[in-house]
């Protein structure tokens, strides 16, 4: 008898939905991610974009690395390695760097992950608000289907999962996590080390890349007490208990071991993970922070300015070079300091990173999200505002209702909770969003069931409830300079994208970048008028533009509001040095390097300009001083070498 045959409607039928659920999402985003590609700002030009990016290209030696800088080969970790070695990776696997193709790579990987998030929330859906009759499992498809459209449509994850951060990684592991410990919750099939060796491995290797997947440690405990020997006495469940708890922090420290073996036996400095730490807990932790990244008097606000700062101020005040972890205890307890001293004011700080954390209000430090609207590059969508609004009123709703919601309840609230420490920002806080539209759409779902059935008391609940939480999360930010951020930060990418552009000869493409970023340093400007960093960043497009005079008004404006802070803005004065240069003012010049060295003594392009300077003014012996500090800090560097020759030639007459 000749086998039936299968027919292609059969087998699709075959498929998990879950499968489909996943690609539906991969198209989704593999559509944004094509629009987003065709922005100016998709390429790794500026912020944590080119700071992992250049990490990566220095890792495969396509760029050299600098003396000092963070990361450098015998340092400590100056943040963490693990996307910078995974790029690294890629790119070798992939036959080298291309600057347009490798990042468009990453993306349609990072889209799998966005994909992969979608589809754990299916599968928690179908958990918690599911079952074993007809109408509950339909429920459970239905807020699964929901709750995975909500993610796909949620803009900031389609933004930061399509550009090079790593942020889709870390979402994707954590809530893959959350599912597993549902799964094995249920199933109770657990013994004194599995799967606790795996989640521990799991979580450590993670953690190197994003840190705050450590969050979830409290959780896999809870899950290692309510499973292992579950149904024997309390006597005989400790020793298994322990035991569990003991192999998931060995599985922890194995899993990050690549980036401990690295600090402790390599660079000969006891950090765990990043040194990094503890200049992030300053920035949340001072006396005018915000419960964002309020960069305090005397760091500078460009993030190469403010990784060198956090690096030279220390060495400054210990009047030697200083190990990775002493520069991070350094920052610790300068935040240390400042809690103890203000112990309620820091209560109240406290409140405000609780209530940024909820708020509407988009904190992007990136202001990649706003560069892309502002190119049409995203599509309207989602926005955590929307998640937030609808989960304050349904955690308690359905912890009541499905038990089972209590785990992601949980890993969304330990996710907040262990950014209180340092700030909040869009990225930060986006771990959390999975959760929180699961939650909401289940609380949706109990609001529509609540009328069906005529139950006005929860209807009434839930309504006064939600009015609640969209007053809470729609409370406007009052500070005038965070509504400047997005405009500022835009201004700094679009300037970095002038200037690469230029360096490839695309003058077009260079003129588009800076009138982006005029525009909008002067809204910047206009909310905040005395900001030395917007003064500064808008010098720097007048001077891109070749208007000197422009730009040296702006320069000396920075000048003039950094005196204040003790710091005079080094930026401005090697800038109106420049200038004077090409001005052909060459005692001027000199002193402005010279002031600029006073604030910045380790910068070799000051030293080298300021040697040019003094070889004009004819002094040559000056001038050879100068270049031979500036040699000491870069060695071997070609142009600086270059110079040096030139200046041992004896003169044409």
């Amino acid at each position: 008898m000749a086998e039936k045959s299968t027919s292609i409607p059969d087998l699709l039928r075959r498929v998990p939905l879950a499968v489909w659920v996943f690609l539906a999402a991969f198209l989704c985003q593999f559509v944004v991610l094509n629009f987003i590609a065709d922005s100016r700002h998709f390429l790794p030009d500026g912020d944590d974009m080119k700071f992992y990016n250049d990490w990566a290209l220095k890792l495969r030696g396509e760029l050299p690395w600098r003396a000092g800088e963070p990361n450098a080969p015998g340092t400590a970790y100056y943040g963490l390695p693990g996307y910078a070695y995974a790029l690294a990776g890629l790119y070798s696997l992939s036959g080298g760097y291309d600057h347009w193709y490798s990042p468009y790579l990453v993306g349609q990987l990072q889209a799998g992950f966005h994909s992969l998030t979608a589809m754990f929330l299916f599968l928690l859906a179908r958990r918690i608000f599911g079952g074993a009759g007809a109408e509950e499992n339909r429920r459970g498809i239905i807020v699964g289907v929901l709750a995975a459209a909500a993610w796909a449509a949620f803009t900031p994850a389609q933004v930061f999962s399509a550009i090079l951060m790593p942020t889709s990684w870390v979402v994707c592991a954590f809530w893959g996590l959350v599912y597993w410990l549902v799964r094995t919750h249920e199933s109770g099939r657990v013994s004194w080390w599995r799967p606790w060796l795996l989640m521990g491995l799991l979580m450590g290797f993670f953690a190197m890349i994003v840190a705050t997947i450590l969050m979830l440690t409290p959780l896999v405990i809870v899950a290692i007490v309510l499973t292992v020997g579950r149904g024997r006495a309390l006597k005989a469940r400790v020793l298994p208990m322990a035991g569990a708890v003991a192999v998931l922090v060995g599985g922890l420290y194995t899993g990050c071991s690549p980036a401990w073996i690295h600090n402790h036996f390599v660079a000969k400095d006891p950090v765990l993970l990043s040194a990094h730490d503890g200049l992030n807990f300053y920035l949340g932790n001072h006396a005018t922070a915000t419960g964002y990244t309020k960069i305090p008097t005397g760091l500078r606000a460009s993030q190469d300015g403010l990784l060198r700062d956090s690096l030279s101020i220390p060495e400054k005040e210990a009047g030697h070079p200083l190990k990775r972890s002493e520069v991070s205890t350094y920052w610790k307890k300068k935040g240390q300091s400042y809690i103890r001293e203000n112990p309620l004011a820091w209560v109240k700080l406290l409140g405000v990173k609780f209530a940024n954390f909820w708020n509407a209000y988009q904190y992007d430090d990136l202001a990649i999200l706003k560069l892309l609207r502002d190119e049409n590059a995203v599509a309207p969508g989602l926005r955590f505002g929307f998640a937030a609004a609808l989960a304050l009123p349904a955690l308690l709703l359905c912890a009541w209702r499905w038990p089972r919601s209590r785990w992601v309840i949980a890993a969304s609230l330990l996710h907040m909770v262990g950014l209180m420490p340092v700030f909040i920002t869009e990225r930060y806080r986006l771990a959390a969003a999975p959760g929180l539209l699961l939650i909401g759409v289940g609380g949706l779902w109990l609001l529509w069931e609540s009328i069906a059935t005529r139950a006005w008391r929860i209807v009434a609940v839930y309504l006064v409830m939600l009015a609640g939480s969209v007053w809470f999360v729609t409370r406007p930010q009052l500070d005038v300079g965070l509504w400047s951020l997005d405009f500022y930060k835009a201004g700094l990418r679009a300037t970095d994208g002038a200037q690469a552009a230029r360096s490839l000869g695309k003058a077009a493409l260079a003129d588009a970048y800076l009138a982006n970023a005029h525009r909008n340093l002067e809204t910047a400007i206009a909310y905040v008028p005395d900001n030395a960093e917007i003064a500064f960043a808008l010098g720097n497009v007048w001077l891109l533009r070749g208007d000197h005079e422009r730009a040296s008004q702006c320069y000396a404006r920075a000048l003039d509001l950094s005196r204040s802070t003790g710091h005079l803005h080094d930026g401005a004065l090697n800038n109106l040095g420049i200038i004077a240069i090409q001005r052909k003012h060459w005692p001027e010049a000199e002193g402005y390097f010279l002031a600029s060295l006073q604030v910045e003594p380790d910068d070799a392009k000051t030293w080298f300009l300021l040697a040019q300077a003094r070889k004009e003014l004819g002094n040559l012996a000056g001038s050879q001083q100068a270049i031979a500090r500036a040699l000491e800090i870069k060695p071997g560097n070609p142009d600086l070498v270059s110079f040096q020759q030139a200046l041992k030639e004896p003169p044409r007459p």
